[in-house]
């Protein structure tokens, strides 16, 4: 199975997944283990950024795909539906899935404007991080997060709840599909 959670930054992503990927014994792929070597190597705004991300993410999924049929993937992104590049990011993590010939559960993260905003200018975020609500208010205004348009898709408003209860929400949910979960189709890549 991959659990896929996606949303803005800030949102808590990475420690939701954290904890999930504990809990379900799970590994652990957050969306920053494939950005930074581009990041720390290249910069955001050089032009070779985004092939070397492309680069280490064809590279890590090819070590996934092949991981044991068994292993549970937790993966995170923030993928939206105006960005070509994106698309194809959620269309390669779809493609994982169908390769793998796993489920593949959809959870969209989401979190009030006003908190989110607050979140990304925490002292104690990651530097390496989104840290300017000025930058996440742009993307909230013009960009829109994708919604897998499959059942199994679920959407968690997490501005008031605490990582570990949004964990014991997400594998509550997981346990309320199991029965009905089959491997990914190109039914997700349908979004809303």
């Amino acid at each position: 199975m991959i659990i896929h959670l996606n949303d803005w930054p800030g949102v808590g992503k990475k420690t939701i997944g954290t904890i999930l990927a504990d809990a379900l014994d799970a590994r652990f792929i957050d969306n920053h283990c494939l950005h930074d070597p581009a990041l720390a190597c290249a910069g955001f705004h050089d032009p070779a950024c985004w092939p070397l991300y492309e680069t280490v993410r064809d590279a890590a999924y090819a070590v996934l795909r092949d991981r044991p049929a068994g292993e549970i993937f937790v993966i995170t992104n923030a993928l939206t539906t105006r960005s070509d590049r994106e698309l194809h990011s959620w269309r390669l993590v779809v493609e994982l899935a169908m390769a793998r010939a796993v489920p593949l559960v959809p959870v969209i993260l989401t979190a009030e404007r006003d908190e989110l905003l607050r979140r990304v200018a925490s002292p104690d975020r990651n530097p390496r991080k989104l840290t300017d609500p000025a930058t996440l208010s742009g993307y909230l205004e013009k960009l829109h997060i994708q919604h897998p348009l499959v059942p199994e898709t679920l959407v968690l408003d997490v501005t008031d709840l605490e990582p570990q209860r949004a964990t014991t929400v997400i594998q509550t949910h997981l346990s309320d599909v199991g029965a009905s979960l089959r491997p990914a189709t190109v039914a997700h890549l349908t979004l809303q």
